[in-house]
């Protein structure tokens, strides 16, 4: 969380509101994309999530992680409204309720975007063509492809892929970085 803002949210004014909204704002898209299939409709959750974040920030007072406290504002505002959750043409259960209620799912889908967007910001901190062979080889492109694409050699991308995934090994917790390696598909061996 940028260090300028409170984390007594009554405290905050339009330009804290205006940072936590920029240094967050695609993490909490994508937390709420979880939870909402139509990106029309994520952006209706947010912004009428914010504004409940500002109406009420005097009652709100002091929050450990105004970032955390703001997913469980996503999440009641999805709660609050099933269009906002179940397609007009689904049959309105339950059993959406539940799933979409239930805390250890909440859980989950908060470690899940935090733990994309710490690796989406260490790919950034790579070198333009890492950046580029890291994130061809996630959407599943093979070395030979790559090669062509980049209008290099097939060893050339070996060896930048090596020193990237390297590189993210340093940047990444253990965890995050089997987490890379695993759900993106990129494989240690060349």
């Amino acid at each position: 969380m940028h260090q300028d803002i409170p984390s007594d949210i009554s405290q905050w004014d339009d330009q804290d509101l205006r940072a936590f909204i920029k240094e967050n704002a695609a993490v909490f898209r994508a937390f709420a994309s979880k939870y909402v299939h139509d990106l029309d409709v994520v952006d209706d959750v947010l912004q009428e999530a914010y504004i409940k974040l500002w109406t009420n920030k005097a009652k709100i007072g002091e929050v450990k992680s105004p970032r955390n406290y703001f997913f469980s504002i996503v999440k009641h505002t999805i709660l609050g409204n099933k269009n906002y959750y179940m397609p007009e043409n689904m049959e309105r259960d339950e059993a959406s309720y539940m799933n979409i209620s239930d805390e250890n799912t909440f859980l989950q889908n908060i470690i899940e975007v935090e733990a994309s967007n710490m690796i989406a910001q260490a790919i950034m901190k790579l070198s333009p063509q890492s950046q580029q062979v890291i994130l061809m080889s996630i959407e599943g492109k093979s070395m030979k492809e790559i090669a062509e694409d980049l209008d290099i050699t097939v060893n050339t991308v070996k060896t930048v892929k090596y020193r990237a995934i390297e590189r993210l090994a340093g940047l990444l917790s253990k965890e995050d970085f089997v987490c890379l390696l695993g759900a993106c598909g990129i494989s240690l061996i060349f």
